[in-house]
């Protein structure tokens, strides 16, 4: 049986990503993939939290976005644990994609990297569907310091919850992100 990486929340402050801290973090996302990925060839957003970031890189890098429904918790509460329990929607997304396997550098993003159980199971999922010239890179917005399995790129390092900007906003009191000055490279 397989152990799930337990998230870290030390309780000090909820952490909330801007609008301003998101298009930041998402240039240099773009300048540190793109350095090191001339050429990618589609960008993958899980659903909900990597939409928006998906479709920013992919407005940057030149290719189409999409969707993969993932879902590891069962609600948005604050504070919720890694379950490792991750349900993705594969059969919408290889509908979206046809008959066709994905060719060249493939980037899949989400918001945060809490356990790495999605990053994990999206992976594995997607495998069906590559070419063999295929291969999967991966980044986040944040990463919890409790997770085992890191994305490939990853812009704050955190150790309590996070707010993004397309999620209701928390009644309790939030502390902006600092704006980002790098990506951390895990590859």
């Amino acid at each position: 049986m397989t152990r799930t990486a337990l998230r870290v929340f030390e309780h000090q402050r909820i952490w909330r990503v801007t609008p301003e801290a998101l298009s930041d973090a998402c240039l240099l996302l773009f300048a540190a993939i793109s350095r090191d990925h001339p050429k990618v060839d589609h960008v993958i957003g899980i659903a909900n939290g990597g939409v928006a970031p998906a479709r920013i890189l992919a407005g940057r890098l030149g290719a189409k976005p999409r969707t993969v429904q993932a879902q590891h918790n069962a609600d948005d509460g604050l504070y919720r644990q890694a379950t490792g329990k991750v349900t993705v929607d594969v059969d919408a997304f290889r509908r979206s994609i046809g008959r066709s396997k994905l060719h060249g550098a493939i980037l899949v993003v989400d918001d945060i990297c809490g356990s790495g159980a999605t990053l994990h199971k999206v992976r594995n999922v997607l495998t069906p569907v590559l070419a063999p010239d295929a291969h999967v890179i991966t980044a986040t917005l944040c990463l919890n310091t409790g997770a085992e399995t890191c994305p490939d790129y990853s812009v704050w390092t955190v150790s309590d919850w996070v707010s993004f900007p397309w999620e209701k906003r928390p009644a309790q009191p939030t502390t902006d992100i600092p704006i980002p000055a790098q990506v951390t490279s895990h590859a």
